[in-house]
């Protein structure tokens, strides 16, 4: 009983270690940011203030692209700027601290398991990407607020707040798979060689059954995790427009999930016992 005991008292003791160290990872990423606020609101705002601006209300107001158009790219909006948001607030700091200030390896003497490291940025991530969604909810009310067609009821407050808890940890996930494999001097290539085409593949001035015209790209963009956010989003904030049936969408968001996580913690273990050997 004694042994039984002191390993109980250990492993409470370990537990409590692991939460204290890892919040205070968490608040010391968050505060890093504060330090920086301006620069980041910039950064999340100006690609949704720029599509916003140019597709929401100059082409609708000059006739090039239809009034509904605006409702058609309000859920890609937000989808697009919680999951870019969330995949540069993981991924950047994460290849910065492993590979040019080397952070990292102070944290990895804590005594808690790496992994605990890990959950950590992409918690920040989480936080990142809810703050990104909330930035572009006042941009797009300011120059598209009278022609979104928003038709959510009471009944759909649930389903959207799961949606967008999934699409903050599909992003986080997927930054940490991208945090492992970027290096610093390879982050000015991020943009225009992997989230272009994860933005404007994902879904956003578009909707994936629409896609049934090219079936070949219709299948391509299935690897696409922003497809299945705003297909989601779609299907609770605009329902009247085609999507993807919700089901399918959010299952496709847990797969991402899962497979995203998976690999990138598997990559980050390896790396930490590269950095410690």
């Amino acid at each position: 009983m004694t042994n039984a005991g002191e390993k109980n008292n250990a492993m409470a003791r370990n537990g409590r270690l692991a939460r204290q160290a890892f919040w205070a990872m968490v608040q010391r990423d968050l505060l890093i940011q504060a330090r920086d606020a301006w620069e980041f609101v910039f950064r999340v705002a100006m690609l949704p203030f720029i599509l916003i601006l140019t597709y929401g209300f100059m082409l609708p107001t000059l006739g090039v692209l239809p009034k509904s158009f605006p409702s058609q790219m309000f859920a890609g909006m937000v989808g697009m700027s919680m999951l870019i948001t969330g995949i540069h607030g993981t991924a950047v700091p994460f290849t910065m601290d492993f590979n040019n200030m080397h952070e990292i390896e102070d944290r990895l003497q804590a005594p808690v398991s790496s992994t605990v490291v890990g959950l950590s940025k992409m918690l920040v991530g989480i936080i990142e990407s809810f703050v990104g969604g909330l930035i572009v909810l006042p941009i797009s009310l300011i120059f598209m607020g009278s022609r979104i067609d928003v038709t959510m009821g009471a009944g759909g407050i649930l389903p959207l707040a799961l949606v967008l808890v999934l699409i903050s940890l599909a992003s986080a996930a997927l930054g940490l798979l991208v945090g492992t494999i970027v290096k610093p001097n390879q982050i000015a290539a991020m943009f225009p060689g992997f989230l272009m085409p994860v933005v404007f593949l994902g879904a956003i001035f578009f909707s994936w059954q629409s896609l049934s015209a090219i079936p070949v790209l219709q299948t391509i963009v299935l690897v696409n995790p922003l497809v299945y956010a705003n297909e989601a989003l779609r299907a609770i904030l605009t329902p009247q427009i085609a999507h993807m049936p919700l089901v399918w969408s959010v299952l496709g968001l847990v797969a991402a999930i899962v497979i995203m996580g998976g690999l990138g913690f598997r990559r980050f273990h390896r790396m930490v016992v590269g950095q410690k050997a």
